[in-house]
């Protein structure tokens, strides 16, 4: 047998489900990515599906038989993946469970974190946590019914529910957001009411259908388009306000400290860093943004290598 001393992370939400196989010293041997796990979406069975089918592609991608790993270490928001449920395809591994917070931070290369983690992806979150005596501090991650301000869906319903208003002419700007709509659906100018209420009703769109608009909109913004920069510009003065409303639960304004940021509105680059940071910074002047490049499973298993020491 070779040697075992491997880890595999497992890493999901509401969007998508994604596993890292990774071996003693970090390297990646794998990835995979499966569906969403969160049950507030979905089915339990479809999110235990989901788990299985990362878990089971990403020891196939890698070569590695699920009795070689050693360490399983999760991060998934509204479900588990304990032995219960992966015991027999991971015998000798032992189990780790980690928080959506703790990968942001990993995501930006911090361990033993001491600032807040903030996320923009299909939902919005921000988290505080202090290193010295241990507080934490939370807000967002309500769910697109209830709450996702701030966050890539955001910038989706705004700019479905703006295309409503510029067919009609109750929006004058002139913006390209019907036409962009038209041309993403295949949809009939003549017919957009039509074409868009059965997309919308029943197809219908999913949440990850509508938060995979959110890079049609910024692209528009960024192409100078007033309507889809108004969206924008409020979709991140709301994300930027979750962050500031979890620091200062947390921190004076005169405090150092990080923001830890990561999702996939934050690849719209400065279109939603530098305004965000322009507000940070009015804020907590001393506050530092670091954006979290690594992708999330990866990221875990850097954060358990952390915790352990580097040892397996």
């Amino acid at each position: 047998m070779r040697d075992r001393r491997t880890l595999l992370c497992l890493e999901g939400g509401g969007t998508r489900c994604q596993a890292a196989l990774l071996d003693r010293t970090g390297k990646v041997l794998g990835t995979s990515q499966s569906t969403d796990v969160n049950t507030n979406f979905v089915s339990p069975q479809a999110a235990r599906t989901a788990i299985l089918t990362a878990v089971e592609q990403v020891l196939e991608v890698s070569g590695v038989a699920g009795r070689e790993v050693a360490h399983f270490a999760a991060a998934l928001v509204a479900t588990r993946a304990g032995p219960e449920l992966l015991g027999r395809l991971l015998p000798y591994a032992a189990f780790h469970e980690y928080g959506e917070r703790d990968v942001v931070f990993a995501r930006a290369g911090l361990f033993e974190p001491h600032g807040v983690a903030l996320v923009a992806a299909t939902g919005a979150s921000a988290w505080g946590v202090r290193a010295d005596d241990g507080r934490t501090s939370g807000c967002g991650g309500w769910g697109s019914l209830l709450g996702d301000e701030g966050s890539a869906f955001a910038v989706g319903l705004r700019l479905l529910r703006a295309s409503t208003r510029l067919y009609e002419g109750r929006i004058t700007t002139p913006s390209r957001i019907v036409e962009t709509l038209c041309e993403h659906f295949g949809l009939e100018l003549a017919t957009f009411r039509a074409g868009l209420c059965d997309v919308a009703y029943q197809r219908p769109l999913s949440r990850a259908d509508i938060a995979g608009l959110a890079p049609m909109g910024t692209r528009l913004a960024a192409e100078g388009d007033e309507v889809a920069l108004q969206i924008v510009r409020h979709v991140v003065a709301d994300l930027a306000a979750l962050a500031v409303h979890a620091s200062r639960g947390l921190f004076a304004a005169d405090e150092a400290f990080d923001v830890a940021a990561a999702g996939g509105l934050f690849s719209a680059g400065d279109l939603v860093v530098v305004p965000l940071r322009e507000r940070l910074t009015a804020a907590f002047p001393r506050a530092r943004l670091l954006m979290g490049r690594v992708e999330p499973a990866i990221a875990l298993g850097h954060l358990l290598l952390h915790d352990r020491g580097g040892v397996l």
